[in-house]
């Protein structure tokens, strides 16, 4: 499986904009841009999203936590991004910064390979074109090469039809189902279908399942905490977060197993019967 590296390309007018240089005009200004970048690099993996996880009381203070930041210097940065649009709030627990999907770049391993070896076929044809070429020619090397290539773009392959075969409606639809203490999702972004084909690679359809049953009948997961926290569907994606709520540690004390709404009613019913069976005998 290819590894894929991810970097934020800074616009060369970045430091030019009316935006940057009104926040730089503010005290304290240079802090509060450098906390800008960090937030850039911190949300580049989910491509400009940020998630509230439940780590520290209030979103700002964790930001503090992730970036080594002040959480009063964090606050006063988020709220000038908020007014100026280069950011905006999801929900409580969700940040998404505007201009991200325009600023980042990726490749895979992969490609990086082919990528050098086009450049080096290319340099190498320019020089036998300009007669300059005094290294005879290797035809193994050229033959691995052409191997390596042929044996890279047959992986490109399968993992394109794996990502094809993943239905990601299905999961939304189990969460839509299931968790319907939570703000529905209505929204099926690059950044989820990523995460969704990220934990199919260890779990199960059946473990989502289970997930967002444990997540429904978790009474903390729901807000019911002394942090006033919610968990959201991208939380329960976060793939420690996941292993998480299937552990168990989210479970009510003393709970139950947790049931859909669909197999709480038949049990329901089934207990009635159970009880009219019983009476009746009496």
């Amino acid at each position: 499986m290819s590894k894929t590296y991810y970097w934020l390309k800074l616009k060369e007018g970045f430091f030019k904009s009316l935006a940057m240089k009104k926040l730089r005009r503010i005290a304290g200004g240079d802090t509060f841009t450098i906390i800008y970048l960090k937030l850039q690099l911190l949300s580049l993996h989910d491509e400009g999203y940020l998630f509230f996880e439940g780590v520290e009381n209030s979103f700002p203070e964790e930001l503090a936590l992730a970036l080594d930041e002040d959480e009063e210097n964090i606050k006063v940065t988020l709220q000038y991004l908020e007014s100026v649009g280069l950011l905006t709030y999801i929900n409580p627990n969700e940040i998404f910064l505007t201009e991200m999907p325009s600023l980042i770049g990726k490749e895979t391993d992969k490609a990086e390979l082919m990528r050098r070896k086009r450049a080096r076929d290319k340099q190498k044809a320019v020089e036998d074109k300009n007669g300059n070429n005094v290294t005879p020619q290797l035809p193994d090397v050229t033959k691995r090469y052409t191997e390596i290539e042929k044996e890279i773009e047959k992986e490109i392959e399968i993992e394109k039809r794996e990502k094809e075969k993943i239905n990601y409606q299905e999961i939304v639809d189990l969460y839509n189902d299931t968790c319907v203490s939570f703000p529905q999702l209505t929204k099926l972004s690059d950044a989820r279908k990523k995460a969704i084909s990220a934990r199919l690679k260890t779990y199960s359809v059946e473990d989502f399942k289970l997930m967002f049953q444990k997540a429904e009948a978790s009474s903390f997961l729901k807000g019911k905490n002394d942090r006033n926290w919610s968990a959201t569907f991208d939380w329960m994606l976060k793939d420690a977060n996941m292993a998480k709520v299937l552990d168990g540690n989210y479970d009510n004390k003393g709970g139950h197993i947790p049931q859909n709404n669909k197999v709480a009613d038949k049990l329901d019913e089934s207990y009635k019967m159970m009880a009219d069976w019983a009476e009746g005998k009496e």
